[in-house]
């Protein structure tokens, strides 16, 4: 598939375009959540249980997941420290700390849309890679035009998943209610720089709830749409 998201990016960044090599359409999972659902837990094994299943076949693909690696390799790519840039993607408070090591960094300070557009970019090469699981960072708006997709969501109530981040973070219920409030307020700021205000429904193929759904449950029925759409 010709890479047309990155010729609109460059476009947008105002570069000359480049000459992209033809990369696969695919297959990718997307997996968006609200702050304290389990995301990262199920790409993992969800990407665990397919490899298992194409090793039984005596195939030699692998699944993988990806979640960390998109802001290290962002991170490599503006010559940025990893912490600052999720910081920065994420619409953190920069302190004056921050500012100063943008300032003296190795290239010039980057824009919101730099720091998107390269997140962006490497999440596009990866999924046109295929045969990887990618966890937020707005992944289902990216691929959302890829052939092989699927674009679920997790969710849960808000006093579920603040019951789960006042255990994980040692903190009390009604700061764990802030957190989550907060954090999804900055999640939605980052995916609204390429969803442009179009609804949920038509980036989302799925939502599950994770208060009412295992683990287990919800990746048995991800890889039996891997199966029947022909991901694996």
């Amino acid at each position: 598939m010709e890479n047309v998201f990155l010729k609109y990016m460059l476009r947008r960044e105002g570069k000359a375009e480049v000459n992209q090599p033809p990369l696969a359409d695919g297959p990718v999972f997307t997996i968006s959540r609200e702050y304290g659902c389990p995301g990262k837990r199920i790409a993992k094994h969800l990407s665990e249980v397919l490899n298992k299943k194409l090793n039984h076949e005596g195939r030699t693909e692998k699944w993988r997941w990806l979640s960390k690696e998109i802001i290290d390799e962002s991170a490599r790519e503006l010559k940025l420290s990893p912490t600052l840039v999720k910081n920065l993607s994420e619409y953190k408070n920069r302190s004056f700390l921050d500012n100063l090591a943008l300032f003296f960094s190795d290239t010039y300070y980057p824009s919101d849309a730099k720091i998107n557009n390269t997140i962006a970019n490497f999440i596009h090469t990866a999924a046109s890679q295929g045969n990887v699981i990618i966890v937020g960072r707005a992944a289902e708006a990216i691929t959302k035009n890829f052939k092989k997709s699927f674009h679920l969501k997790l969710m849960a109530p808000l006093n579920w998943r603040a019951e789960k981040i006042s255990t994980d973070l040692g903190i009390s219920m009604s700061e764990a209610k802030r957190e989550c409030q907060e954090m999804d307020k900055r999640r939605f700021m980052f995916r609204s720089y390429f969803e442009k205000g179009v609804p949920d429904v038509e980036f989302y193929d799925a939502s599950f709830n994770c208060k009412e759904m295992t683990d287990d449950e919800i990746v048995e029925l991800m890889v039996i749409i891997a199966e029947t759409r022909g991901f694996i």
